[in-house]
């Protein structure tokens, strides 16, 4: 963070402010909610060591670029534009990871103690009573960008994700097939079911029509056991249609 401050507080554009214990309670809540396990604050503004002076969360290290009653200045300002471009803390912050190769192992001692109180004009204070691990420990890509090694294969990678998805597909095809077993033998016995029906409420019609056609020598009693035959066959297409 970086701006004009004081004693305890950081303005933001002459508009709004935070003080030290917004800040304390913002990383309490954070902490309570376990948004980090291990928290880097820098501070680069004037008296920035009192902005946290009200921090009790484990795991937190804070550093400012100058103590309380002590100013913090900029490096050099752009003569056509009639602005600073850069403070000292921040500018020899960036000096110091710029002097350094990709791949070294620097440690955050190592970049607290390249911060010269002669050439910032001010004395860069850190707190860690409340970081449990030695600064010398602590590698400075922890908090700041780093280059990872990475490995590439050939072969593809199966996630578990991957292998739910082929579970459920497969247990999915199961499912399907024995509903479509079951509506299949469900087909069969419906039409086994009309069958028999048809066959027990017209088979007695029939026999009796054959037997009187074959003793009856009247086309007309034919004719009549005809219709009284496609009664019974119309009421049973009737309902089928339903």
């Amino acid at each position: 963070m970086t701006g004009h401050g004081g004693d305890e507080f950081l303005k933001f554009q002459d508009s709004e402010e935070l003080q030290s214990h917004d800040l304390a309670d913002a990383v309490k809540q954070m902490k309570e909610k376990r948004r980090f396990k291990e928290l880097l604050i820098m501070v680069d503004t004037c008296q920035a060591s009192t902005l946290f002076s009200q921090l009790h969360s484990p795991g937190v290290l804070a550093i400012g670029s100058s103590m309380k009653g002590e100013n913090s200045y900029s490096h050099h300002l752009d003569s056509d534009v009639g602005v600073s471009v850069v403070d000292r803390f921040t500018f020899y912050t960036l000096a110091f990871f710029e002097r350094l190769n990709m791949y070294d192992n620097a440690s955050l001692s190592s970049l607290f103690n390249s911060y010269n109180p002669n050439l910032l004009m001010s004395t860069a204070y850190y707190r860690m009573d409340i970081y449990q691990r030695y600064l010398k420990e602590v590698p400075v890509t922890n908090f700041f960008g780093s280059v990872m090694k990475t490995i590439h294969t050939d072969s593809a990678y199966r996630s578990r994700s991957n292998k739910k998805i082929e579970e459920a597909k497969s247990n999915m095809s199961l499912d399907e097939s024995i509903s479509d077993s079951d509506s299949d033998d469900e087909d069969q016995f419906n039409n086994l079911t009309a069958e028999k029906y048809l066959w027990y409420s017209v088979g007695p019609l029939w026999s009796a029509i054959l037997s009187n056609a074959n003793t009856s020598e009247s086309i007309d009693t034919l004719v009549c056991y005809g219709l009284l035959l496609m009664l019974p066959l119309l009421i049973f297409s009737t309902w089928l249609s339903k």
